[in-house]
């Protein structure tokens, strides 16, 4: 009688152990997951900063060698820092 008692409770413990240890696991792969994005998102907002600054001294070069006027360059300036 007692030895089943014993077992029923180690078998409840084990269970219980299991539980946790999903719930771990599980845990741990939605936090890869999510950091995955999260460095997706980074060099995603990294490039487009680059291609803006790029975008921008070429503009600014365009407009240094008198090819645009100061309202053609202010134009474009705007149409760059909207996007």
């Amino acid at each position: 009688m007692v030895t089943s008692i014993v077992y029923t409770l180690i078998g409840l413990i084990l269970c219980f152990v299991l539980y946790i240890a999903f719930r771990a696991i599980n845990t741990g792969m939605e936090a890869k997951k999510a950091n995955k994005n999260l460095d997706t998102i980074k060099e995603n907002t990294l490039d487009n900063q680059g291609d803006l600054v790029s975008k921008l001294n070429e503009l600014k070069e365009l407009h240094e060698r008198k090819i645009l006027n100061d309202e053609e360059f202010a134009t474009a300036k705007k149409k760059i820092l909207d996007e």
